[in-house]
């Protein structure tokens, strides 16, 4: 009996981990909106069973393990992949990792020791997830996304995701409250509830845009291997033929309607560009390949790679270039180009700040790109205005707000330029899209999204795609669309702000229930 109590809660925390994981793609198919609510609230639970914070600590490490083994079980295939590292070695750095994935929870435990109140929990641990980094933030409140477009969610563009995190910890937390003080606790059902109505389909009938502006793209997906495309980038003629031969192909290949924009994944053209010095004279002459694309079909073209430093020398490689995306104009010239701002850590660059150049002497297999530093606003032929995140930007609302914040015109479409061919045929490609699709929703815009290996397609601010090529697929999409204008967003204005107002709104209400009751209570004690 003693041995069972003993690994009572940290088996309850392992499954509530594994329910966490459930709410996003992973292995098993699509996500279980539901089961990272049970999850939490189950974490809870085992949570209030321990009184010792380095017990609590413990379960906290058991919780993410299961969140691990059910969601990032692809980390020690990308090691092995990216890294070069083998088993065994690749599946113990996976399970350290599986200690550092969600490290806002243990900022929680702290939390919990010393705030009771549900709201002030929820509203905490929103914040945690807003404000501790985090490499691939998937949040409680993400996996609401698979209810989407049949049931709009319409809080995205109020108070985004973090607003559906809030109500997924709300309710885990009024559950665990009704169970261990035995009373309903029923303002707090009403708010659920309310909540919940204001989700019902029938409240918001279709409306039609009005002042559409056509946009007819073609995705390129080549599906080029790592070998060949790092062969590539290294200078190997055959192979830097043999990719490019498959984006001539492909971008070229049965058009029978002109396309406007032609699209390639991020690090696409493994040549190095010199950017300000095609931006400063459009006399200049592209690269063949790029040219002729432009030529034969007539339309733009928008696409990823490299793009050097004004201070790169013959002799220095670190940050000596940009991971970038480029727009080409169909008259054969480069219009503007944004420099990735946020790399990845221990892909892209260290996080050790002045250390960082001595170690990349010694730690060789990451790029050591250089950081942009400019929200670029790009504009189509046709004057429509976008912007573009690469790969893992797309997946940080603070920051795509600051780079629609910062356009001098309201971008009116986002493309996210991708490659997640690291990863192979696991789940990371569909949770990287499942993540992305917040973006559209939160911001109110259309999400373009051009991929080495997959997933490629366009998603829609309800949340709806377009015909998308799934992974593995070497092919292009043709799409049209139909732009519309577009303002901003309440979650792009006031960001977590937003989600802090209607917080408050529900801790005000409270709090005037319970006025309303002292005083209820002193007029039976007078009359008395």
């Amino acid at each position: 009996m003693n041995f069972n109590r003993k690994y009572l809660s940290p088996t309850v925390c392992l499954l509530a981990g594994m329910l966490y994981a459930l709410g996003f793609p992973t292995f098993f198919g699509a996500s279980v909106f539901l089961a990272p609510i049970i999850g939490f609230a189950l974490f809870n639970w085992a949570l209030d069973q321990e009184t010792s914070l380095k017990k609590q600590f413990g379960l906290s490490l058991m919780y993410s393990l299961g969140f691990y083994l059910f969601g990032f079980y692809w980390i020690p295939h990308t090691l092995q992949e990216f890294g070069g590292l083998f088993f065994p070695v690749n599946q113990l750095l996976g399970l350290l990792f599986s200690f550092v994935i969600i490290p806002q929870v243990y900022c929680y435990v702290v939390l919990k020791k010393y705030i009771k109140h549900p709201v002030f929990l929820a509203v905490g641990y929103v914040l945690l997830e807003r404000f501790v980094p985090q490499q691939f933030p998937a949040h409680l409140g993400h996996p609401f996304l698979s209810l989407a477009p049949t049931i709009k969610l319409v809080f995205a563009p109020w108070a985004g995701a973090p607003f559906y995190s809030f109500l997924t910890a709300f309710i885990a937390l009024t559950l665990v409250q009704h169970k261990m003080t035995k009373q309903k606790p029923k303002l707090y059902y009403g708010f659920i509830a309310v909540v919940l109505f204001l989700h019902l389909p029938f409240l918001y009938p279709t409306k039609s845009a009005e002042n559409l502006t056509p946009l007819k793209i073609r995705l390129v997906q080549p599906n080029i291997g790592n070998f060949l495309k790092i062969d590539s980038e290294r200078g190997e003629v055959n192979s830097i033929k043999s990719v490019l031969d498959s984006y001539y192909f492909l971008s070229t290949d049965g058009i029978v309607t002109k396309r406007d924009l032609i699209i390639w994944p991020e690090t696409a053209f493994p040549n190095l560009f010199f950017s300000e010095t095609f931006k400063a004279d459009h006399k200049l002459l592209l690269p063949p390949v790029i040219r002729d694309i432009i030529t034969k079909t007539g339309a733009e073209l928008f696409m990823g790679g490299y793009d050097a430093t004004v201070a790169a020398t013959n002799d220095q490689s670190y940050q000596s270039d940009f991971n970038s995306a480029f727009h080409f104009s169909n008259q054969n010239y480069m219009k503007d180009v944004y420099h990735k701002m946020h790399l990845i850590p221990f892909g892209e660059g260290l996080p050790f700040g002045p250390f960082n150049k001595f170690l990349s002497g010694i730690i060789t297999n990451i790029s050591y790109f250089a950081e942009g530093d400019t929200y670029t606003g790009f504009k189509t032929d046709s004057n429509l205005k976008f912007v573009s995140v690469i790969c893992y930007e797309v997946l940080f609302p603070s920051f795509v707000a600051d780079m629609l914040n910062n356009q001098k015109e309201e971008a009116q479409f986002m493309i996210n330029l991708t490659n997640d061919s690291w990863y192979g045929d696991t789940a990371e490609p569909h949770q990287h899209l499942f993540l992305s699709k917040w973006r559209a929703l939160e911001f109110n815009l259309p999400l373009i999204r051009s991929t080495n290996t997959g997933i490629t397609t366009v998603i829609f601010p309800d949340g709806s795609e377009s015909k998308r090529l799934s992974v593995g697929e070497k092919t292009y999409l043709d799409v049209d669309l139909e732009i519309a204008p577009r303002t901003k967003t309440l979650f792009q204005i006031f960001g977590i702000w937003s989600f802090l107002s209607i917080a408050l709104v529900l801790l005000l209400i409270e709090l005037a229930f319970k006025r309303k009751a002292f005083f209820q209570e002193i007029m039976k004690t007078d009359k008395a």
